[in-house]
């Protein structure tokens, strides 16, 4: 905590204990010198009766002293902010930015957020297998033969379900994409490198370009659930899920990974029903799990 607001702390909670000492007394002389009503009445105000009535009677009953301390402790609290209360900002504004520069702020809010990252040890997002059509040709002309070549290149290196080498895939997705900036499924499966680099970002810009370039690619908008998955963004994944289903009803990969986000935020009803409906279309990996852990029946 910046040294600044520890002082402010420190200030303010000797001035409470002060102030509420000083309403003590002051309720005890009500209720001695003003009788009964008065001292309820100061009661059930909170002191702020007991306050006006010291002010009124100060003369009376020789309360002056004692009022003059109660409301400078009052005031004081906007004289301790004034003074210090710049300086705090600032040393906020300055933890922040330190936050920021290096990555503290999205690691601390991690870690408010982040229910249970790993409830589903066994199970992880799943990706689409990296598809590429190559580009149409014009009319009697032959297809670039680079193209064909860095996506092969590319593609060769998917084994179960990963990049081999995603720096290597990488490398020749961009030559790709520098060759023929036109291919969607080019994007896409660049995206799948960074997301084997957990460059999320990066991996959703590219999914994001694909999904512009060919509004009803549902395996982009799963891919991309699945970034903002590793992100701990559930509900931004749970809507790319949600539209990768309404363009492929029968993409179990997708009904799974729903399931998986629901099961973050403790969805678990909604999470069994699309396990269940990924094993009725071929994956019954997340199924078997629920029921193995009594999650589903």
């Amino acid at each position: 905590m910046p040294t600044t607001t520890l002082i402010i702390t420190g200030v303010m909670s000797i001035i409470q204990i002060l102030g509420f000492i000083i309403l003590i007394v002051m309720l005890i002389k009500q209720f001695k010198h003003g009788g009964a009503l008065h001292g309820i009445i100061g009661l059930i105000t909170c002191g702020f009766w007991t306050f006006i009535w010291g002010w009124l009677k100060h003369k009376s009953f020789e309360l002056t002293k004692i009022m003059i301390v109660w409301t400078i402790l009052i005031i004081s609290p906007m004289i301790v902010f004034g003074v210090f209360g710049m300086a705090m900002v600032n040393e906020m504004m300055a933890l922040m930015t330190s936050l920021s520069e290096e990555g503290g702020f999205d690691k601390m809010m991690q870690g408010i957020d982040k229910k249970s990252a790993n409830k589903i040890s066994s199970l992880k997002t799943k990706k689409m297998k990296p598809v590429v059509n190559l580009p149409q040709k014009a009319p009697n002309q032959a297809p670039a033969a680079n193209d064909m070549d860095w996506s092969q290149k590319a593609l060769a290196l998917w084994k179960n379900g990963k990049y081999t080498d995603p720096n290597k895939a990488l490398e020749y997705w961009n030559n790709a994409i520098q060759t023929n900036p036109k291919l969607p499924e080019a994007y896409n499966n660049r995206g799948l490198a960074y997301y084997e680099l957990k460059l999320y970002r990066e991996a959703i810009k590219d999914y994001s370009q694909a999904i512009r370039m060919k509004s009803d690619y549902s395996a982009a908008y799963n891919n991309r659930g699945n970034a903002y998955y590793e992100m701990l963004k559930y509900e931004l994944a749970e809507a790319d899920f949600n539209k990768s289903i309404q363009l492929n009803p029968k993409y179990a990969m997708a009904y799974l990974n729903r399931g998986l986000v629901s099961y973050q935020l403790e969805k678990n009803v909604q999470a069994c029903v699309d396990f269940n409906e990924a094993c009725n279309l071929g994956d019954c990996e997340a199924w078997q799990w629920a029921k193995k852990n009594n999650l589903c029946k």
